[in-house]
């Protein structure tokens, strides 16, 4: 079956120049978009339908407007993160008032009522139709079949409250659908490295599976979410045989954690042992220092140049217990020695800025993280959807910029509290030799190089 009248969609992203440029930006295209991407054209409903991703890399309403007038599609996908939220999102009201027509989409991990609600973006019923709030492959999907039926954007609106995983805007608020719920194997979702549309970028990107078992506060992930299940290991296999045919200078694994998944795990580490791609190209991965195993020490000791990154967020324990965080000092200490002797590059990431600590507490954290002789990561606080934008509690009394939603200041911190440590990460990241970007400050192993990665960085 042929779609009869939807013949053309965008998918709209901002990967942005990746901050204090440690890599290019054509080194690190969006992966969210490209499965959205290919989970159309697989669909054999779309065989005459026009697919086009739209990233211009550049904070420049007017230019994406430009770029879609000229497209001229009757569906766009808008894939939302921190720093594009503000561009795309007035993209959409100009193409809005533009073409009245054409359904507008918003998916990704800023794109969710909350942060829509908030007086930059509000009211969001004005420009968009729907928000894709969970996996977004198959609600897209059925979105632009029933667009291709009804012809009609108020109809189709509509049509979409029965679509599992979507909330619609309404000048009387919100309409939230059911939530989708885990299917077990996610082999039936199309892979952009199979299919051959992601032959860019000099690192490659690999899923094993999603969800995270952790509901911490401050963490987009969002609340506890065992698994939506996870890609089998002959699925692995192809993927990894498909990156190698990209030959990646490196490959990031964007799971929630290496190790937060045993069955995902076995079947990626299966995988690797016929296919032996990470052993050239070494992987860059989070990994939660509770939960490693010997079979995860072994299976980073055999891959190539590889890059970790741990959790630690702070070593407060009234602030963890706040932010629904797990720590032990003593299992933590043990942890990083262990990833010392198996993997070369190990960087501890902390926050500052978290509600509920102080100058002082965060002190403590940054000294305690760069005794254990790796690398440090520090992010400035962000008020993230899923994360402390709807679980932070209002005595923790949060005030933070709604276009970065990085804090300002709340429980513990003021104003001037987060002003002056900005300005002393900078100067002792300097000191030391590390980078900083806007949100970040880098300390580097003084016993190595810089390894200079954006742990972190979108996808």
């Amino acid at each position: 079956m042929s779609s009869r009248w939807l013949k053309k969609i965008a998918l709209v992203c901002m990967t942005p120049e990746v901050d204090a440029q440690e890599h290019a930006r054509d080194e690190l295209p969006s992966y969210g978009i490209h499965r959205i991407q290919a989970a159309i054209i697989a669909n054999p409903f779309f065989a005459n339908t026009e697919v086009r991703i739209i990233d211009l890399g550049v904070d420049n309403p007017e230019a994406y407007f430009e770029e879609l007038v000229r497209f001229d599609p009757q569906l766009i996908g808008y894939s939302l993160f921190v720093w594009s939220t503000s561009c795309l999102v007035e993209v959409a009201k100009r193409f809005r008032v533009h073409s009245n027509g054409s359904v507008q989409v918003f998916g990704g991990p800023s794109a969710r009522s909350a942060l829509l609600d908030l007086a930059p973006f509000a009211p969001a019923h004005l420009y968009a139709d729907a928000l894709v709030i969970r996996d977004g492959e198959e609600a897209f999907n059925q979105m632009a079949m029933q667009l291709d039926e009804l012809q009609d954007r108020v109809k189709v609106k509509k049509a979409f409250e029965v679509i599992e995983g979507v909330e619609i805007p309404s000048p009387l608020g919100w309409y939230r659908s059911m939530a989708r719920v885990g299917k077990g194997s996610m082999d039936h979702l199309p892979s952009p490295y199979q299919m051959g549309l992601m032959r860019y970028g000099a690192f490659g990107y690999l899923e094993t599976f999603r969800g995270c078992p952790m509901s911490c506060r401050f963490c987009e992930w969002g609340m506890m979410d065992v698994s939506q299940g996870c890609f089998s290991e002959d699925y692995l296999t192809r993927e990894l045989e498909a990156l190698a045919e990209v030959s990646p200078q490196a490959v990031f694994d964007v799971d929630s954690g290496l190790n937060l998944n045993a069955q995902a795990f076995r079947n990626l580490s299966n995988a690797e042992s016929k296919v032996g791609i990470l052993r050239k190209t070494g992987l860059w991965c989070e990994i939660y220092p509770s939960k490693i195993k010997p079979e995860h020490l072994d299976f980073l000791s055999a891959c190539g140049p590889t890059y970790l990154g741990v959790g630690l967020q702070s070593i407060q324990p009234t602030v963890l217990k706040s932010l629904n965080r797990p720590f032990g000092k003593e299992n933590f200490e043990g942890a990083i020695k262990q990833l010392r002797e198996v993997v070369e590059s190990v960087e501890i990431q902390i926050i500052f800025g978290l509600p509920t600590d102080s100058p002082a507490g965060f002190l403590e954290t940054l000294a305690f993280a760069r005794s254990q002789g790796v690398g440090v990561r520090v992010y400035h606080c962000l008020v993230l959807p899923d994360a402390l934008l709807t679980r932070g509690k209002p005595e923790w009394q949060m005030e933070f910029c709604p276009q970065t939603l990085s804090m300002h200041s709340c429980v513990g911190w003021t104003e001037t509290d987060i002003l002056q440590m900005r300005e002393y990460l900078s100067q002792e990241t300097k000191k030391c030799g590390g980078r900083a970007g806007r949100f970040w400050w880098s300390f580097p192993n003084p016993g190595q190089r810089n390894n200079s990665l954006a742990a972190g960085y979108a996808v």
